[in-house]
């Protein structure tokens, strides 16, 4: 895939697991940073509900095969 293909389609999609309700996504927000560009809908699989909050897209951990 050329460079190009990439920065228009916005293919990577970083994921991060929580395994405790009491956490922060510092180094999620430091990736969406730097590499805004190349990214398209960052997630966290976390033990609570759904919920999308700042542009994350927040799941419990078993709906990890609807990724």
């Amino acid at each position: 895939i050329s460079k190009s293909k990439i920065n228009s389609h916005k293919n990577i999609c970083p994921i991060e697991v929580k395994s405790t309700n009491r956490y922060t996504t510092t180094s999620l927000n430091k990736c969406i940073t730097k590499f805004s560009q190349y990214i398209g809908e960052p997630f966290v699989l976390h033990t609570n509900d759904v919920k999308q909050a700042n542009g994350i897209t927040y799941l419990p951990i078993y709906m990890v095969s609807f990724l």
